[in-house]
């Protein structure tokens, strides 16, 4: 057993080597084309269109039709009503998806605030614009940090700075960082003094994210009542089918039941949407 540590040790160390070789002239390779204008502006139509957090707007109808075709199919379900249960369950998915979608954005515009606060003490101090991102980028948290390390990964390898500022202003698509952004940009093209203006944008960050918070507080009260409705029609038909199950069973069962529960399953999901609009308004 212990003859075979030896080599074994030994091709680990040579796999690493070989793989630490591969990587470094993958970079190589890398840099390399990124000195062809065609490839810097591919790479960065590239990078654009893969935003940090986007809505996905089919996924809970891609998961809830078949969930309701296997019901139809496999337990013999009523179609209409299936087809209700499928309404509330993509619309209860995209609600869900919306808020991890405003999540995720108020997350990273937080994070903003701590970072433009770094660059203002850099900028102050005599640093560079540059070398103020860089240092923010090691101090900021993720996800931030890969944003802005990527920013400054390609300002140093040779992109235009503009064009590195539009990428981020795409990726992240808010109005705080297409704010951030048009401001690097102004001054790395006309100069002028950056720290003032950053301060201003941070306070203004600042308000705008004690708005949004305030604004939630008060629209809890309107998605609370949502839940509290449709989760009373729920208790209720639970209710009704523990007290009498034979006859909610044939109530279900006949037409006018059926339809019935579908048009109340499709108001339940045409709810959810309409509420969902209303409580979320754009700052």
């Amino acid at each position: 057993m212990t003859g075979l540590l030896v080599p074994l040790a030994g091709l680990g160390v040579a796999i690493a080597c070989v793989a630490f070789f591969w990587y470094r002239s993958a970079q190589r390779d890398q840099i390399r084309q990124r000195l062809h204008g065609d490839q810097i502006r591919l790479d960065l139509q590239r990078t654009a269109r893969q935003r940090y957090a986007r809505r996905y707007f089919l996924t809970p109808w891609i998961i809830a039709v078949p969930l309701g075709l296997m019901l139809v199919g496999y337990l013999g379900w009523s179609w209409n009503i299936t087809a209700g249960l499928v309404i509330v369950a993509g619309f209860f998915g995209m609600e869900v998806d919306a808020w991890i979608y405003h999540w995720r954005l108020m997350r990273m515009e937080s994070q903003l605030v701590d970072a433009i606060d770094i660059i203002v003490a850099s900028v102050g101090s005599g640093a560079s614009l540059q070398s103020a991102l860089s240092q923010a980028s090691e101090y900021a948290p993720m996800p931030l940090r890969g944003e802005l390390l990527e920013l400054v990964a390609r300002v140093r390898l040779g992109d235009s700075p503009t064009d590195a500022f539009n990428v981020l202003q795409s990726r992240i698509p808010t109005e705080v960082f297409r704010l951030f952004a048009t401001t690097l940009t102004v001054n790395w093209m006309v100069g002028g003094e950056l720290s003032g203006t950053l301060v201003s944008i941070g306070g203004a960050v600042r308000d705008r994210i004690a708005i949004a918070r305030q604004l939630r507080t008060l629209s809890t009260q309107g998605t609370l009542t949502t839940i509290v409705v449709v989760s009373i029609v729920w208790f209720m038909a639970a209710m009704m089918w523990q007290s009498d199950p034979q006859r909610f069973n044939n109530f279900i069962l006949s037409d006018a039941g059926s339809w019935l529960t579908t048009a109340g399953l499709a108001l339940q999901g045409g709810g959810i949407a309409l509420v969902s609009r209303i409580i979320r308004p754009k700052i």
